[in-house]
């Protein structure tokens, strides 16, 4: 397994706790791309959906509350994460299941169900800290969704003030999709460092 290499203690109780705390509060935007998951979400018929480094479950809860969902599966690496996640989702045990695992693995993606009609990540692509690892990753999820599926990420991006090593910009992240098997790309929101895209798979 490729160690993680981010500046986040996520397998320390007391830091994903006071991580869980102030999220949405530091960023309070993010409620506006939870509404906006949300509205993408509902155009489609009572989805199988995955999300990639679900967290606490502040993006689940937000779905689940509010779409026909058929099943919502949960995907992170750290058990903590996926301890208050569970407390949260409770009112949708039936329809949530969790895994536990990390996209820096080999093969990570191979037991978990599929085909699925949506793959979410909210603040996750950028954990990967090497840009060049992005388009297998991409095409990684391609791999989890039927033809014509959603691909839909929220996260933090490179643009005309900030440059960091291990973002890219948002025409990048394009040219990367298309050179993974997905087409129509789209932006959906943006607010401050974080902008939110969609793309359907292709074939």
């Amino acid at each position: 397994m490729t160690e993680y290499t981010g500046p986040h203690d996520y397998f320390n109780q007391d830091y994903v706790n006071e991580w869980a705390s102030i999220a949405n509060t530091k960023r309070p935007f993010r409620l506006q791309f939870f509404a906006s998951f949300v509205s993408e979400l509902s155009t489609l018929d009572r989805p199988k959906v995955l999300e990639i480094g679900s967290g606490p479950g502040f993006l689940a809860e937000r779905v689940l509350s509010s779409c026909d969902v058929a099943s919502y599966h949960l995907f992170d690496f750290s058990p903590h994460m996926h301890e208050l996640s569970r407390a949260r989702l409770t009112p949708f045990a039936d329809k949530t299941v969790f895994h536990l695992g990390s996209f820096l693995e080999g093969g990570w993606w191979e037991s978990l169900p599929r085909p699925l009609d949506a793959v979410l990540s909210m603040q996750t692509v950028h954990e990967v800290r090497d840009i060049e690892r992005i388009p297998k990753l991409y095409n990684e999820f391609r791999m989890l969704l039927r033809k014509d599926g959603l691909l839909l990420i929220g996260d933090q991006v490179n643009d005309d003030e900030r440059n960091e090593d291990y973002l890219v910009t948002l025409k990048e992240h394009e040219k990367l999709l298309k050179s993974s098997g997905f087409e129509k790309f789209r932006l959906v929101c943006a607010a401050s460092d974080l902008a939110m895209f969609a793309a359907m798979r292709k074939e």
